[in-house]
C-alpha cells in the first residue's frame, strides 16, 4: 500500500467520508495483482490505486459498494476451487489471462450521527452516552454544546446535508424537547429520512404528535416509522436510564438494518493517487451487464461494447469483445447474446 494512498484515506477519514479498501491477500500466477497490492473505492464507485487487470476491476468495484451499503466486509475469490470455505464470495475468472486471486473489502465508515434535540435531562444523557460510545453527537441547544461534538445552530442547514449524505453513513435522531415543538422538530429531521427516529413521549402523548403530524403534511409512511414512546421497555425511570433504553434500541435497529441510509454520493476527491479508475459516475454505478465471454460483470457505463442481435453487450475488456466479433457463435447460448 502506497504513502499516497494512506494519505488519502487519512484524509478521507478526517473528512468523515466513508471508502473502502481492496487488497490482494492472494494470488496464483498469471495474474497482474499481487498481494499487498491495494485499492480505495470512493462511494461514487471511483477507485484509487492498483489490485489487478481489469478482469478483476470491476468486480472489486461492485462489491466494494455493496461492502459500503450493508458495512461489512468481504473476501472475493476469483477463479476459486469449489473446496474453498463458504465464507469466500466466489467470483467466476474466465478471461484469457487465467490465475487465480482473492481481494479483501473493508469498509471503512464514518462515524454514526447522533442529533438530540431538546435540553431536557434525558437529552442531556443521551448526549453524554452517545459520545462514551463513538457517535458523533449533535445537539440543537445550547446546554448540549460542552457534552457534544457539534451544535446544529441550523436545523434546517443540518437536514439538508443528512439528506444527501454518502451510503454508509448511519443517522439516528432523538427528539428529547419534552413537548416544546415536538411536532415541527420530528417534521423536520423526518425529510432527511434517518435510519432511526425517536420521540420521548407517553403513549397518550404520541396519538396527539402522530394527528398533529398529518396536519402537517406528513406521510402514513414517514409517522410510522417514528419511534415513540422512543426505547425499549426496560422499566426505565431516570433519565440516564431512559437515555440507555434509547441507545439500546438504535443499536438494536443498526445491527438488524443494513441500508445505506441515504441517497447521496460523496464527490471525488483531487485525482493524486493511482490512475483514478471509475466505475462510470454516481448513478452508473450501480448499472452493470455480464460480459458474454468471459460472464465478468461490468460497468455498462465506460465498458467496451458490440452490437449483436439488436441488443448492445458489454465486455470487460478489448479482448472480449474482439474475441466475440470474431466468432459470436461460439457465444449464441448466452442469454445476453439473444435478440432485444
Amino acid at each position: 500500500m502506497t504513502g499516497d494512498l494512506l494519505r488519502r484515506a487519512a484524509r478521507m477519514e478526517r473528512e468523515r467520508r466513508p471508502f473502502a479498501l481492496a487488497m490482494v491477500v492472494r494470488s496464483e500466477r498469471p495474474t497482474s495483482g499481487k498481494p499487498g497490492n491495494a485499492a480505495l473505492i470512493d462511494p461514487d464507485g471511483t477507485m484509487h490505486g492498483w489490485i489487478g487487470g481489469s478482469c478483476t476491476r470491476s468486480e472489486v468495484i461492485r462489491h466494494a459498494l455493496e461492502a459500503l451499503r450493508l458495512g461489512e466486509p468481504r473476501l472475493l475469490a476469483f477463479g476459486a476451487d469449489e473446496e474453498r470455505p463458504d465464507d469466500l464470495v466466489k467470483v467466476s475468472m474466465s478471461c484469457a489471462s487465467g490465475g487465480k486471486v482473492e481481494v479483501h473489502i473493508n469498509p471503512v465508515l464514518p462515524a454514526p450521527v447522533l442529533l438530540v434535540a431538546g435540553d431536557s435531562p434525558v437529552a442531556l444523557a443521551l448526549l453524554r452516552l452517545g459520545s462514551a460510545m463513538g457517535y458523533r453527537t449533535v445537539a440543537t441547544v445550547s446546554a448540549g454544546e460542552d457534552i457534544a461534538d457539534e451544535r446544529a445552530e441550523d436545523l434546517a442547514g443540518w437536514v439538508g446535508m443528512l439528506a444527501s449524505r454518502p451510503p454508509g453513513t448511519r443517522f439516528f435522531a432523538v427528539v428529547a424537547t419534552m413537548g416544546r415543538e415536538d411536532e415541527r422538530t420530528l417534521a423536520s429531521l423526518a425529510a432527511a429520512a434517518p435510519d432511526y427516529l425517536g420521540v420521548v413521549a407517553s403513549p397518550r402523548r404520541m396519538r396527539s404528535v402522530r394527528a398533529v403530524l398529518a396536519g402537517l403534511g406528513l406521510g402514513d409512511d414517514a409517522i410510522g416509522r417514528i419511534r415513540g414512546p422512543a426505547g425499549l421497555d426496560l422499566g426505565a425511570e431516570q433519565p440516564e436510564e431512559i437515555a440507555l433504553s434509547i441507545l439500546a434500541e438504535i443499536v438494536g435497529e443498526a445491527r438488524r438494518g443494513g441500508g445505506d441510509g441515504g441517497d447521496g454520493s460523496a464527490t471525488a476527491g483531487e485525482g493524486d493517487v493511482g490512475d483514478g479508475a471509475r466505475a462510470p459516475d454516481a448513478t452508473a454505478a450501480a448499472a452493470w451487464a455480464t460480459d458474454p465471454v468471459c460472464g465478468m460483470t461490468v460497468p455498462v457505463a465506460g465498458s467496451a461494447t458490440a452490437v449483436h442481435n439488436g441488443r448492445t453487450l458489454h465486455f470487460c475488456c478489448e479482448g472480449c469483445r474482439g474475441l466475440f466479433e470474431s466468432t459470436p457463435e461460439v457465444f449464441a447460448s448466452n442469454p445476453a447474446t439473444g435478440p432485444a
